[in-house]
């Protein structure tokens, strides 16, 4: 097994894209509990909103979290903001179903207090790591131009800045390999099989390298043999063949 260790750009690469998926991570966590939050203080909202990570549904939970401050702001305040905030895409008739859930809100009353209190804190702290994020990703961009060969992989259609920053920070120096084999040992897709004389076994992939690595190049894999990728014709032919 080839291991190439990184260095200078590829190695702030490899930590940046570690920073990222750890952010991410908590970040994920900070929305699943303030959907949890959100459906205890205001169940109705989450069936409306839907998506709370949207400008709006964000606006609303940090400004109206609950069902008492919504009705006392009114149906055609509530439209207007709404209607700025989503800049048009949201109006009258979504702010009207609001008005009417926070009239019949089956949410609790009693501890509303301190869960407002967490819900504004999450909020913050999904902001913060948005922010985060957002920083992480233009130190990618930055440290991609000090790799020679980074413009080659941004050429392929369908791969983002930050894949290709954690493709190489995971891999090192890709002119350091003499074969793909390499690199997809490295990742830990090499096949293996489990047979003997009677039994001939199933053929997977080892699982025993690099488990970013794998991540990254299935989205990568992903975006190319979609439909409009570089890889979606050849894809579907393998498939027609039984090769897939």
């Amino acid at each position: 097994l080839t291991v190439v260790v990184p260095n200078g750009a590829a190695a702030q690469l490899r930590r940046l894209t570690q920073a990222r998926e750890r952010c991410i991570k908590k970040r994920t966590a900070a929305n699943n509990q303030l959907q949890q939050l959100i459906f205890i203080v205001f169940p109705e909202f989450v069936q409306i909103m839907k998506n709370l990570s949207t400008k709006t549904a964000v606006f609303l939970i940090n400004n109206y979290p609950t069902p008492e401050q919504i009705l006392a702001l009114g149906l055609k305040p509530l439209a207007t903001v709404m209607k700025k905030i989503s800049r048009g895409r949201i109006g009258h008739e979504r702010a009207e179903a609001l008005i009417k859930a926070a009239g019949s809100c089956v949410g609790v009353q009693q501890g509303k207090h301190t869960l407002v209190t967490e819900i504004k804190h999450l909020i913050s702290e999904i902001q913060a790591s948005n922010r985060f994020i957002d920083e992480l990703e233009k130190q990618m961009a930055h440290y991609l131009k000090q790799v020679p060969y980074s413009g080659n992989i941004l050429s392929i259609k369908g791969l983002s800045t930050v894949t290709v920053a954690g493709l190489i920070g995971e891999v090192g120096d890709f002119r350091k390999f003499n074969t793909i084999a390499e690199i997809t040992k490295l990742a830990g897709l090499d096949l293996y099989e489990i047979s003997s004389g009677r039994h001939k076994g199933r053929r997977r992939i080892s699982k025993r390298g690099r488990p970013l690595l794998r991540k990254l190049l299935f989205f990568a894999a992903i975006n190319t043999v979609k439909s409009g990728g570089i890889m979606h014709d050849k894809y579907h032919q393998l498939l027609d063949r039984g090769m897939i």
